[in-house]
């Protein structure tokens, strides 16, 4: 019998009559909640001394539109009558420009990118001159070593209306593009620049790690700035865990037959 032994046939493993037979196939199965996940990435781990008060109740706030229309995504939100945000910047009278990485545990298939954030202006010392967040850039890419892969690189125009006075101004973008794009042992970088224009006076230029969506105070929607991914899991590192030709003696073969 040894020498008619087919392949992936293991004549040690008897059935209950002592007869050898054929292991059971392993066949993965998955449903529709671990097939796709949302992972948020929060750009909200950020330090420093370049901080910047700005009271929600007197500044302007803008949302940014797409094609004239509100922008959605799912965010995580609480609420809050709080009447301050805290801004980082990176010094005064400077435009902002900060790059965000992360690498991902394992091989996935990139679906969609949602990036939500707030950024703002705050002008400290007004002389004359108009102040406003000109422009808003947003860089998406996949990386390692000299390995450079540009997703997404767009210039957004915010629509904020120019300011001449010491106030602060604020614009919440919610970016969304689908990339359906494989990532496995690179990082994923997000960078976001902030281009202001100004006048003459002092102004700082950051982003909100955490930001609310309207200027009273009173209680109102809050969330984090963050990057938000759909991200369906590739198999392939799973593959020898399903398909392993070591593990078939691990399973219980109590009841079936030949």
């Amino acid at each position: 019998m040894a020498q008619n032994v087919p392949r992936r046939f293991n004549p040690s493993i008897t059935n209950v009559q002592g007869v050898a037979r054929n292991p059971v196939l392993i066949k993965p199965v998955f449903d529709v909640g671990n097939y796709g996940h949302d992972v948020t990435v929060p750009l909200s781990t950020l330090t420093g001394t370049n901080t910047q008060t700005v009271v929600p109740s007197t500044s302007i706030f803008v949302q940014v539109l797409e094609d004239s229309r509100v922008p959605v995504d799912e965010v995580p939100i609480f609420i809050s009558e709080s009447d301050v945000m805290q801004m980082i910047h990176q010094g005064n009278d400077s435009n902002y420009d900060e790059t965000f990485t992360w690498l991902p545990d394992m091989s996935a298939n990139l679906y969609k990118a949602t990036l939500s954030f707030a950024v703002g202006l705050n002008v400290s010392s007004y002389s004359s001159g108009n102040f406003k967040i000109s422009q808003i850039k947003i860089v998406i890419k996949q990386q390692k070593g000299e390995y450079v892969e540009t997703l997404v690189n767009t210039i957004i125009d915010p629509g904020m209306a120019n300011i001449a006075s010491a106030v602060g101004q604020v614009a919440i973008v919610t970016f969304d593009t689908q990339v359906a794009k494989k990532i496995f042992d690179k990082s994923v970088t997000v960078q976001i620049v902030v281009t202001a224009s100004s006048g003459s006076g002092t102004f700082q230029c950051g982003i909100f790690p955490v930001f609310c969506y309207i200027a009273p105070a009173v209680p109102k929607v809050w969330t984090t700035s963050a990057l938000i991914m759909h991200l369906h899991g590739a198999l392939d590192h799973a593959f020898p865990v399903f398909r392993n030709e070591d593990n078939e003696n691990l399973l219980d073969h109590s009841g079936v037959g030949i």
